[in-house]
């Protein structure tokens, strides 16, 4: 009997564990469908169906992710910004290429050194590539952020884009942005509309609500945010990986706006 009720009391410890186990495995399905804007309804199939709900969101969702893991990425992040800005001007002086300049101000950028920012592709625009499009448009953006804004809409007005959709659109949103920095709201408002319609990316919505917040429009702006994070909770995978940059722009700007 002794035996019996070891043997029981294992089982009992062992499907407890089981359960805890499995228990912690939802929650941490839980945190990651929320955190990372994964469709609400995994949330009822993991915790309707604990063990087959688990596994299908695990193959369906997590695994594709984790086959996109950029671990180079993940170490170059490790790194300190000033780390990461020293190795690519060293990159950017053994080898001037637009890739190289890009690369040093898309860091920049992030690290909102905007006028660092300035200079660095300022510097580009010399011999062969005095006129590029691709080093203006991205000049004319820096200056905007870096508040410059009248300087932004000179560069903008002598760039010659490219026939490129995405060109065009890249310049379109640019333009609209301006000119909403200016105090041209009906043409920013024009504008952006315009590229909404076109539903290609949530950027034109995200400055769109940004823009509408400077300008008092908190309700309209808030709106929008929050369904950019529906939309985006809705969409395909490859909606999710495309438009993953501008889920947690409206989060962060959504939070800011209260």
């Amino acid at each position: 009997m002794m035996e019996s009720g070891s043997s029981l009391g294992w089982l009992g410890a062992i499907y407890s564990t089981g359960g805890s186990i499995l228990l912690l495995a939802q929650l941490g399905c839980l945190i990651h469908v929320i955190k990372t804007g994964r469709p609400y309804w995994w949330l009822w199939i993991i915790f309707m169906f604990p063990g087959l709900g688990l596994l299908a969101y695990l193959f369906l969702e997590v695994r594709p992710s984790l086959n996109r893991v950029d671990y180079h990425g993940m170490m170059w992040k490790l790194k300190s910004s000033r780390e990461r800005v020293r190795i690519l001007e060293e990159q950017l002086g053994e080898s001037t290429t637009i890739k190289n300049r890009l690369r040093l101000a898309d860091e920049l950028h992030e690290e909102g050194q905007y006028d660092r920012e300035c200079e660095v592709l300022n510097e580009g625009l010399r011999g062969a590539f005095k006129d590029d499009s691709q080093l203006l448009m991205r000049l004319s953006e820096a200056r905007l952020e870096a508040g410059r804004t009248d300087e932004a809409a000179k560069l903008l007005a002598s760039t010659t884009v490219e026939r490129s959709s995405d060109a065009q659109f890249q310049y379109a949103l640019l333009k609209a942005r301006v000119a909403g920095k200016q105090g041209h709201a009906e043409q920013a408002t024009a504008l952006f509309e315009e590229l909404v319609a076109k539903k290609k990316s949530e950027a034109p919505r995200y400055y769109y609500s940004e823009f509408l917040l400077a300008q008092g429009q908190r309700d309209q702006a808030v709106a929008l945010l929050k369904d950019i994070l529906l939309q985006y909770r809705r969409g395909t995978p490859v909606w999710r990986h495309l438009e993953r940059r501008w889920f947690y722009s409206a989060k962060r700007l959504l939070k800011k706006a209260g």
